[in-house]
């Protein structure tokens, strides 16, 4: 078993998140596993001198680019 982490959310945090958990059918604590699973590839990338975007699925166009994640 994993260790335990006790955090303070704002409202409008614990709302997206429970938005999130209830239209993925996840726990809480999967959705946090995942953010962090993002960060870490975000920081990995950035290291390397790469960035993250959003690309648009049907132009293959990209959306934004996730600078300082």
């Amino acid at each position: 078993m994993g260790r335990r982490l006790t955090l303070d959310l704002s409202e409008d945090t614990e709302r997206k998140l429970e938005e999130i958990t209830n239209q993925k059918g996840i726990s809480k604590a999967e959705a946090m596993r995942r953010a962090f699973a993002l960060l870490a590839l975000a920081e990995d990338e950035d290291k390397k001198g790469n960035s993250l975007g959003i690309i648009d699925n049907e132009t293959k166009q990209l959306i934004c680019l996730l600078v300082g994640v």
